[in-house]
């Protein structure tokens, strides 16, 4: 090994295993660059891919606000609340299921909601994820259920006959 002699903190240094001409590797950062350029993209095509989700998801959650906005103004699920709803699913691409749940009507014909009676309007969408898209057969998805419920308040009066 090495004889000479060595003061506190310094290292003997180890014979090399392999005859010089193995330990060259002239090209070697070319692959590693290349490698880690392959599992750089690949890690951003699966985040982007991922941020369809999310978008459906908050569009979602828009759709629903706008249309508890709507019953709260008009104090009734009338024709304007499904013009709403109707005008969302064309904008959003979305179709999602409308359920009107936890309402008291104080006109059940017309379907009127009294001021300060609670409601609560709920979403339900199915999105679907695709992990990928073979040429020779069907995309293979993902299902990812949705779910958006919002609380709302009539704000309007309604005077009823006796």
């Amino acid at each position: 090994m090495n004889n000479r002699h060595r003061g506190m903190g310094e290292r003997a240094s180890l014979p090399r295993p392999f005859p010089k001409l193995l330990l060259n590797q002239k090209g070697s950062s070319y692959v590693d660059l290349i490698v880690k350029t392959l599992v750089v993209i690949t890690l951003m095509a699966t985040v982007i891919s991922f941020l369809g989700v999310f978008t459906t998801y908050l569009n979602l959650n828009h759709m629903c606000r706008r249309i508890v906005r709507v019953v709260e103004l008009e104090g009734q699920i009338a024709e304007p609340v499904y013009d709403v709803f109707n005008r969302l699913k064309q904008q959003t691409g979305l179709s999602p299921e409308m359920t009107i749940e936890d309402v008291a009507y104080c006109d059940e014909q017309n379907q009127k909601i009294q001021l300060r009676d609670t409601f609560t309007i709920t979403m339900t969408y199915s999105h679907a994820f695709t992990l990928f898209r073979p040429s020779f057969t069907a995309p293979v998805q993902i299902h990812i259920p949705m779910r958006v419920s919002i609380a709302g308040m009539s704000e309007k009066y309604w005077k009823l006959p006796e």
